[in-house]
């Protein structure tokens, strides 16, 4: 895991990422804009769970972590704004937020430690099976994960988590709380069933 205690930009989003996870990201706010400018030079910037997007007027709920990103590529979609992919190196606790005058939000953050950062080759067969099968029919989430970890138990434990439609609170549970052990009953819970 890397280690950091400095301020990164933080994008409020809906989007939960867990270390090793990557997302693709439309961007077209002038302050996002400058954000991922920000991020380019510096080192990356942290998507903050968020219930829903967060306007420039609005207030925040005050989630306590949120996933550090670093910028993996980055294009143009067809209709002109920008697209980036982004890659979750680990998650950070936020332990204060500031806006800049164009409501950037900027957050001095830790690394926290997760269960997924530990990589270990044991597959847990009928989650990886089933994980491979999803990529297999969903060609842009296929697209962004070019490497796997379908032999990593817990790469696989952390993607599943990532992607089940189930609401934010209980996904955010897994990172606050819960151990692998649960997380992995869980999900099997949910697939296997």
């Amino acid at each position: 895991m890397k280690k950091i205690n400095t301020t990164l930009p933080i994008f409020p989003l809906p989007v939960f990422l867990l270390p090793g996870g990557v997302t693709k990201l439309r961007i077209f706010e002038p302050r996002y804009l400058k954000m991922v400018s920000t991020a380019l030079s510096g080192e990356g910037f942290v998507v903050w769970l968020q219930d829903k997007y967060i306007s420039a007027n609005e207030k925040s709920t005050n989630m306590p972590w949120g996933s550090w990103v670093e910028i993996i590529n980055f294009d143009q979609g067809d209709d002109g704004i920008l697209e980036i992919d982004v890659k979750c190196k680990s998650l950070v606790a936020i332990n204060s937020i500031t806006q800049d005058e164009k409501n950037l939000h900027f957050g001095d953050v830790s690394c926290i430690p997760h269960w997924s950062e530990v990589h270990v080759d044991k597959v847990y067969g009928e989650l990886s099976t089933s994980l491979a099968s999803v990529f297999a029919e969903n060609e842009s989430l296929d697209n962004l994960y070019p490497q796997k970890g379908l032999n990593d138990s817990h790469w696989v434990l952390a993607r599943w988590i990532e992607i089940l439609p189930i609401e934010l609170n209980e996904k955010n549970a897994f990172v606050v709380s819960y151990s692998f052990k649960e997380a992995k009953a869980f999900v099997e819970s949910v697939i296997l069933e």
